[in-house]
């Protein structure tokens, strides 16, 4: 009997210490210290998963899970951009080398330089 009493008290304690967790609220320390800048796509990652496990635990509410992942979609979006830009660059550079070399054989001069 009083083993039970035991067992019933550790499994009380262990209840209000879950139950004290999920009513934990985060910090601004928090997160400053645990979600990774946005600045490559290996941290946008990361953050995704950092706030995927909050929303889990409980943490973050809905609202604030949703506002997590849009700025982690829009990081995304404007590192995809850069990406596109960059190579759209490069695609020009290399015609306007294509249309010199073109010019210089149409006039009979050697595309090789």
């Amino acid at each position: 009997m009083i083993e039970a009493g035991r067992e019933a008290r550790e499994r009380g304690r262990e209840g209000g210490k879950r139950s004290g967790q999920v009513r934990r609220r985060l910090t601004l320390e928090d997160v400053t210290h645990s979600l990774p800048t946005l600045d490559t796509p290996e941290r946008i990652r990361e953050s995704y998963q950092v706030v995927q496990r909050w929303a889990c635990a409980g943490l973050l509410s809905a609202g604030a899970a949703g506002a997590a992942v849009r700025a982690c979609d829009g990081a995304l979006k404007l590192y995809e951009a850069t990406l596109d830009r960059d190579t759209i660059t490069a695609l020009e550079k290399r015609i306007a080398e294509l249309e010199t070399e073109l010019g210089k054989q149409q006039r009979g001069e050697s595309w090789r330089g």
